[in-house]
């Protein structure tokens, strides 16, 4: 996937990049420690993520507390610590690309691809796929609209977005560039200029099957029909 590169020209922006980059070894280290603590202890899916992530914050606490000026550990935002090492995870760790289910309802199907398929249906139009959530088990939709070169999705009620563009090649196989997300995740996991690549492979009375390719894997998801 391309990514963008952020230069600081100007002296004045300096320390901001310093700052930066060390809090970009923070959590490639924390990411990394967690990493192999999941992998040792044969962790399987997030809710049973408790243990290393507990003993990793405890290990790595007062460098955070230095690095965000906190007095104690009340005053560190854990939500946004958590997004940024698990978005590393996701990116970085084999062991949970290749173990952790994506939480994507249709994952687990393995459907071959439609003869003389057509996807003019899908190049316009409102769709949603879900998200199974294994440590609550609850289940999250994102709603997804498609218009002319333009990728939406609405996560969280509408609460929160991430938009893409999307380009169109031959036998039903589709690119998204990623513009842009102020959803927690998302906006982590993704820089402006990546690139995914997508093949539909089905496409039914109520949903399609499609593949994206990422990291030299292959995951499939049901992405359903808005009628």
């Amino acid at each position: 996937m391309k990514k963008t590169q952020k230069y600081f020209l100007l002296p004045l922006f300096l320390v901001g990049a310093v700052g930066q980059i060390y809090a970009q070894d923070i959590y490639d280290r924390m990411s990394r420690k967690l990493c192999k603590c999941v992998e040792k202890e044969q962790v399987k899916d997030p809710s049973g993520m408790g243990y290393c992530f507990e003993k990793l914050l405890v290990n790595n606490l007062e460098e955070l507390k230095d690095y965000y000026n906190a007095q104690t550990m009340s005053d560190l935002n854990m939500e946004e610590i958590g997004n940024k090492i698990g978005a590393k995870m996701i990116k970085e760790c084999d062991y949970v690309i290749d173990n952790f289910p994506s939480g994507i309802v249709g994952s687990q199907e393995r459907v071959t691809k439609q003869q003389n398929l057509n996807c003019d249906d899908l190049k316009n139009g409102d769709f949603y796929y879900l998200n199974n959530r294994p440590e609550t088990g609850i289940i999250d939709t994102t709603f997804v609209t498609i218009s002319n070169n333009m990728f939406l999705e609405r996560m969280k009620n509408g609460r929160t977005y991430s938009l893409l563009n999307i380009k169109w090649e031959e036998d039903c196989k589709f690119s998204l560039e990623f513009k842009e997300s102020n959803d927690p995740i998302k906006k982590e996991v993704s820089s402006p200029g990546d690139i995914y690549e997508y093949e539909v492979l089905t496409n039914g009375e109520k949903s399609f099957f499609l593949n994206v390719f990422w990291r030299e894997r292959t995951h499939q998801f049901e992405l359903f029909k808005l009628k």
